[in-house]
């Protein structure tokens, strides 16, 4: 009886620190071993069922250290300035639907809530860009341009956060999709 007891002590204890070891699972790490040259880029399509346009260009920066993002986007509504919300989706773009992306891209398991705070970038799901770095308001008739390095997005095939198959979805104000593209990989520069 009393060593079932102990075992059973043992068994929730090592339950409690599996627990807390899976919580702080869901932190994406800093990337560092992007390799200087590897360019992704993606354009949305050209969807007769929007105005929304742009394109989104990854590099990884000199020092390998997180991925360096350049975009611009355009043709958003002129009576609505935001904000348009965008991500890195799991899947790629097939038959020009959007809804074909699936989810965030979400390697540690983060969830949707509680929101992303871009105070602690690293405990965001890693496709949550506009979460991170400021979601797309634009004034009207304004196109919306953006620059800064992401430092948990990667380049390379075997890293969780690898965005290179994968796409980017710019939403609405109340989360519909408005336009979507496929990363595609580019010369080196």
């Amino acid at each position: 009886m009393r060593g079932q007891v102990l075992s059973n002590i043992g068994l929730a204890l090592s339950l409690s620190i599996t627990g807390a070891q899976a919580a702080s699972d869901t932190t994406a790490p800093v990337v560092t071993d992007n390799h200087d040259g590897r360019i992704y880029e993606a354009a949305l399509l050209n969807k007769h069922a929007t105005s929304v346009r742009g394109w989104l260009r990854a590099s990884a920066p000199a020092s390998g250290v997180g991925v360096k993002i350049q975009a611009e986007f355009w043709g958003f509504p002129a009576n609505v300035s935001g904000p348009y919300p965008y991500h890195i989706h799991v899947s790629p773009v097939s038959q020009e639907n959007c809804t074909t992306t699936g989810a965030h891209l979400d390697p540690y398991i983060r969830g949707e809530t509680p929101p992303c705070d871009p105070n602690h970038p690293n405990t965001c799901q890693v496709g949550d860009l506009s979460g991170k770095h400021s979601p797309i308001y634009v004034a009207p008739n304004e196109p919306f341009a953006v620059e800064y390095t992401d430092l948990f997005l990667s380049l390379d095939k075997k890293n969780p956060a690898y965005i290179g198959n994968r796409s980017i979805v710019v939403h609405a104000p109340n989360s519909s999709r408005l336009n979507c593209g496929n990363f595609v990989p580019r010369d080196h520069e």
